[in-house]
């Protein structure tokens, strides 16, 4: 990739986009999960935002492609597929409109992007048969009315085009409680309306080149609710009535065939249902329908082709979960984020820094759990051992990601009762490069391999203050002065940090490498962007390089870095 402020605008930016919204869902589920009382208060809104995201990404990991049409349409058809509850069907005609908008585009920018999130709106109210106002549609479309009015100006940016949608994507966020009564009653604002802020939000960070889309915000305060917890409480008059209401099961399932009717099939899932979304085409469409009897809804889906992805959940259980949740004190304690179902194969990371956790949790797309720790900080083998019994699979990998870690992660692999492998990454960079061969949809044995693998050629090194006057490797350096190690190695010292960033990935730095460099905790943003600037000066001379600058927050070291 590029540095963050020179992201291409081919078709890799969709995935860019992606990526930043899986993380800023990701850093706020929990939050939307508590926020969520329409259509059912069932405290699922955040989580289905999260696998949806989290689908597309693995799908456009193996098929994102620089041809803008192709990637709009594979990532069209990957979050229709992926699609998960009425919130993550809603959504995922975010990414159809761009699809829409792009069809023949050779770049994205400001007018396509406006015009993608018009389609957007359109689709998604046509999905819908009685669609209220006060929800994610009112936020989808106003929140496009501002994009194109920003992209509108002779001076238009992606940029700014996305930010103005951003903002207005809030300020309608809230305002739903004055357009729904049932938010008003919850003393809430609209759950699916805010995820949706929180994505271009998040996508605006990204492209701004000021993170990785893991923005954590704060929901609206309504009536003075909501003010100062990551989990906003709920009036305690609308949590006692959930659980008298019969919500029935919430039903969702892919029809593909050759001559599908959408407009006909939502009306008759309106006949037999409530609060049906029906969103496609007529050879693929996806459904949400809340029934009392599913099988009735999947029995009428037959009639139209084949049936895929179906996704059963019983609202009523759900229901009385939320409130439970609601009702409890410990509810705003919950850590952030965990995955949201049993995995095949989870990653339990040890990582120092808020940022370098939410990157490790946004690679492993919800199937990685996070021990805290590093140089200064070793988590215990009692610490590891109950990260690895809180992870939601019985096949764990663990990434020590320090050498002074690598023993007790053994042993907490051999207490456990689960099928752990170890994994002996001896720095967080090592475990970054393994995570980016991890699939969430693999086997143990074949993510162990792949990871592995992926580390054999890596090269990792740190910028680092000295703490006094000492000679290293035959490099001498004085206290207060920044050193570079690479693989261990020392390569040079001098008063500057950016020079010596640029010293150590010169010497490891070969054509077609991919690096990352990892930004510490306190390094304002503007010294991050010259030292991007500074980076992307000294390697003008080799071909194929790709440069990701990340917020890795991590105490100690101004920057990490590799090359692969």
């Amino acid at each position: 990739m590029k540095p963050q402020t020179e992201l291409d605008r081919n078709g890799y930016l969709l995935l860019e986009a992606a990526r930043a919204s899986l993380a800023g869902i990701s850093a706020n589920y929990q939050q939307l999960n508590a926020l969520n009382v329409f259509p059912v208060p069932d405290g699922d809104t955040g989580t289905n935002m999260m696998l949806t995201l989290r689908s597309i990404c693995q799908d456009m990991e193996k098929s994102a492609t620089a041809d803008v049409p192709s990637a709009a349409e594979k990532m069209s058809r990957a979050a229709l597929l992926g699609a998960r509850g009425n919130s993550g069907l809603i959504m995922s005609q975010f990414f159809r409109g761009l699809h829409v908008a792009l069809e023949e585009a050779q770049e994205i920018d400001a007018a396509n992007f406006a015009a993608g999130l018009s389609h957007a709106a359109e689709i998604a109210y046509g999905a819908v048969p009685q669609p209220r106002e006060g929800t994610m549609l009112t936020v989808l479309r106003e929140s496009a009315e501002a994009a194109v009015q920003s992209a509108e100006q002779d001076d238009a940016t992606l940029e700014g085009t996305v930010a103005a949608a951003a903002r207005q994507a809030m300020e309608t966020v809230e305002r739903t409680p004055e357009m729904l009564e049932v938010l008003k009653e919850a003393g809430v604002v609209d759950s699916g309306g805010f995820g949706f802020a929180i994505m271009l939000l998040g996508i605006e960070q990204r492209l701004k080149g000021e993170g990785i889309g893991d923005i954590v915000v704060q929901a609206p305060a309504v009536d003075g609710r909501a003010a100062a917890t990551r989990t906003p409480s709920v009036a305690a008059e609308f949590v006692d009535t959930v659980e008298e209401e019969a919500w029935g099961y919430c039903t969702v399932f892919a029809i593909e065939g050759e001559k599908i009717d959408p407009i006909a099939l939502r009306e008759q899932m309106e006949s037999i249902g409530r609060s049906p979304v029906v969103a496609g085409d007529n050879q693929l469409v996806k459904v949400h329908v809340h029934m009392e009897d599913p099988g009735q809804a999947l029995t009428a889906g037959l009639a139209y082709g084949s049936l895929s992805n179906i996704d059963i959940h019983n609202m009523d259980e759900q229901a009385a979960r939320w409130a439970e949740d609601r009702r409890s004190d410990d509810s705003a304690l919950i850590p952030m984020p965990e995955a949201a179902e049993p995995v095949e194969v989870a990653v339990l990371a040890v990582a120092a820094g808020d940022g370098l956790s939410s990157y490790f949790q946004e690679l492993g797309m919800g199937a990685c759990y996070i021990a805290q720790g590093g140089d200064s900080m070793n988590p215990s083998v009692s610490d590891l051992l109950e990260g690895i019994n809180s992870a939601q699979s019985e096949n764990i990998i663990v990434l020590p990601n320090n050498k002074n870690i690598v023993g007790a992660a053994q042993q907490a692999a051999q207490i456990s009762d689960k099928n752990v492998t170890v994994i002996p990454t001896v720095s967080m960079q090592a475990g970054v490069a393994a995570m980016h061969a991890f699939d969430a949809e693999g086997t143990l044995n074949g993510n162990v391999d792949d990871m592995t693998e992926m580390m054999e050629e890596l090269h990792v090194g740190s910028v680092f203050t000295a703490s006094r006057d000492a000679t290293f490797g035959g490099v001498e350096v004085r206290e207060g002065e920044f050193m570079v190690t690479v693989d261990g190695d020392a390569v040079a010292a001098s008063g500057y940090s950016d020079e010596m960033l640029i010293k150590g990935i010169q010497s490891i730095i070969h054509h077609g490498a991919s690096v990352f460099v990892y930004v510490g905790q306190g390094i304002p943003a503007d010294a991050v962007k010259r030292s991007e600037a500074e980076l992307d000066e000294a390697l003008t001379q080799f071909r194929r390089v790709d440069v990701q600058f990340i917020n890795g927050g991590q105490p100690h070291y101004p920057f990490l870095f590799s090359v692969e």
